[in-house]
């Protein structure tokens, strides 16, 4: 029950963390933060899943000695198992509403306290089982059992997190489903024949792209940044949370291999010249 209750608590602070970390993140740009303060989800997501990776460690360690000494073998109050229920129930009702916000939002810490939620759920129906399995099965050492289990379970949790929170600020790119998307924008843009280069990553909640389109080569220069303009705009209208997107255009692929087809053969002609006509 009381890892129960940690994992509980680690949920407290990361709703705390949660707060303070929207709260920055949404700040506008500025000099020194031209990309936004999105990253701040990420940080304060690596400094909860270490805390508390580390208090996880120490209460396995602590079950374990537990196990080992069967004087320490107590069942818990009654009370405890109502305590279960209560917290199952109010933690599936945060799990649902935290999923919500999470979708809405994009939010990396809000994404995590949603998966949080739901562990919360599961533990706590455990703990409510080795609670019975206690006092009606006459089973004292089944709650160290199951603090052992739950311990275990929070540290794969916290390392998950860790995981995922280096992995964002490593700049991991986006899911292949929302690049084929931008691809598929882009090039249903009149004027634009290929991409040359698209580059993706998330900073917090919002998604930061680098894409350069293929066009054709005789286009003048305001053309082509017409079309840029073109592609940009219909990224942003399509793609949410789109934070910022850097659209440059440059000579097609398609028209590139022309270009090189084409001076090959010249080079050809000219190490091969036809013989002259004569009069």
């Amino acid at each position: 029950m009381v890892a129960d209750a940690m994992y509980s608590a680690k949920d407290v602070v990361g709703s705390l963390m949660a707060i303070v970390g929207m709260t920055v993140s949404e700040q506008a740009l500025d000099r020194e933060h031209p990309y936004g303060h999105g990253k701040i989800e990420f940080v304060l997501s690596l400094f909860v899943s270490v805390i508390f990776f580390i208090i996880a460690a120490y209460l396995l360690v602590h079950a374990i000695f537990v196990l080992m000494d069967p004087s320490l073998h107590r069942a818990p109050h009654l009370i405890a198992l109502w305590a279960s229920l209560l917290v199952v129930i109010v933690n599936v009702i945060m799990y649902f509403y935290s999923r919500c916000v999470a979708i809405e939002t994009n939010s990396p810490l809000v994404r995590t306290l949603a998966k949080h939620h739901h562990g919360d759920a599961a533990s706590s129906g455990v703990v409510a089982l080795g609670i019975i399995g206690a006092h009606f099965f006459n089973m004292p050492w089944i709650d160290t059992v199951v603090a052992a289990f739950e311990t275990v379970h929070l540290m794969y949790m916290g390392g998950h997190v860790f995981w995922d929170s280096t992995k964002g600020l490593m700049d991991r790119s986006v899911g292949t489903e929302t690049r084929s998307r931008i691809e598929q924008l882009a090039t249903s843009v009149d004027g634009v024949k290929d991409i040359l280069l698209l580059r993706t990553r998330h900073v917090g909640q919002n998604i930061h792209a680098e894409l350069a389109v293929g066009v054709a080569s005789d286009l003048m220069v305001a053309q082509a940044h017409k079309i840029s303009e073109m592609v940009k705009e219909i990224i942003v209208h399509n793609i949410p949370r789109i934070g910022s997107i850097q659209v440059s255009t440059g000579v097609s692929g398609h028209d590139v291999h022309e270009q090189d087809s084409i001076r090959a053969n010249w080079e050809k002609t000219q190490d091969n010249p036809e013989t002259e006509t004569k009069d």
